[in-house]
């Protein structure tokens, strides 16, 4: 019990740091849609709920040196608006800046938008593939909280519900999860029929960005899908 405690501290002293990182740095660092080489497949960034793209910062960061275009969605906030409107606004950026071969990566609710628009938004395969990170593909029951956007997530939810029944494009789907994790009730909806299951030694739902393991199979599936 103790160390359970210890894991929720320490994850929300992280959680903590990012939302600070997010009011310092309002930008994203011009290197993200710098130089771009040749084969390397775009990438969008999308955090989970109550998040901006500052929780991807670290992740991003090794990616966009490789030589692969970084794209976060600003105007996405702190993502508490409904799964399919925000799925629909990433199709608008593909659509805008007329992406193809996308790679998508995401935390939590992130990864959830990013099933959302393999199913009902890539009829012409423009993404490749999702990445995902403690994302709670068949719901969390945390999210009885009456905040707005978390009963969306909740199993019980209609589109919960119905992105699990779906599974024609988990094939697509890489989710990677920890050992334990504070948000997401039960772990195990993290775990996808079908898709590249990945599962880590890290702890905590915001934790698990910070570490080497996630960023390093991060890189390694980013380049991966460009092959």
């Amino acid at each position: 019990m103790i160390r359970k405690i210890s894991r929720w501290i320490q994850d929300y002293l992280y959680l903590a740091r990012r939302h600070a990182h997010a009011l310092l740095v309002r930008k994203p660092p011009h290197h993200f849609l710098g130089r771009v080489l040749e084969g390397k497949a775009p990438v969008i960034l999308l955090p989970g709920i109550y998040e901006k793209w500052h929780f991807l910062h670290a992740i991003a960061e090794p990616i966009s040196h490789c030589g692969h275009r970084v794209y976060v969605l600003e105007h996405l906030g702190y993502n508490t608006r409904g799964i399919k409107e925000s799925a629909r606004m990433v199709r608008e950026l593909i659509e805008k800046e007329d992406l193809r071969r996308v790679v998508i990566v995401a935390h939590s609710k992130g990864g959830l938008i990013g099933k959302e628009l393999l199913l009902r938004h890539n009829d012409d395969g423009r993404i490749i593939r999702v990445i995902t990170i403690a994302t709670p593909f068949a719901g969390s029951h945390l999210a009885r909280i009456p905040l707005k956007g978390i009963s969306e997530l909740h199993p019980s939810s209609e589109i919960i519900r119905a992105l699990h029944e779906q599974q024609s494009a988990n094939h697509l789907i890489t989710s990677i999860y920890g050992v334990f994790d504070n948000h997401v009730w039960p772990n195990e909806s993290a775990v996808l029929s079908g898709a590249e299951n990945i599962q880590v030694d890290a702890h905590g739902h915001h934790a698990i960005l910070g570490a080497p393991e996630v960023q390093r199979i991060v890189s390694e599936q980013v380049a991966k899908a460009s092959l």
